[in-house]
């Protein structure tokens, strides 16, 4: 569901509490309201979660590099030592 889409069926949920009688509006508004805010937590929990799997990716692909070049290096190494021992 879109904010609009959301937003839209509270303001109509609100007209039809509005034309509901006093005393049945006050806990009805509260939950059309305490609706609203929910969805603006999840919405930023969500965005979050989303920045958090993106560091997440990067910091993988950095340690991917790294361990990539560190086994480069390795071999490097290892083929400098190995020639450079008498046989």
């Amino acid at each position: 569901m879109t904010d609009d889409v959301l937003n839209a069926r509270l303001a109509e949920a609100r007209d039809r509490i509005n034309a509901l009688p006093a005393e049945q509006r006050g806990p009805l508004l509260a939950l059309v309201e305490e609706t609203r805010q929910r969805h603006l937590e999840l919405k930023k929990s969500f965005n979050r979660i989303h920045e958090a799997v993106d560091e997440w990716r990067l910091l993988m692909k950095y340690l991917i590099f790294d361990r990539e070049a560190t086994r480069r290096e390795l071999d490097q190494l290892r083929k400098r030592l190995d020639g450079s021992e008498p046989s």
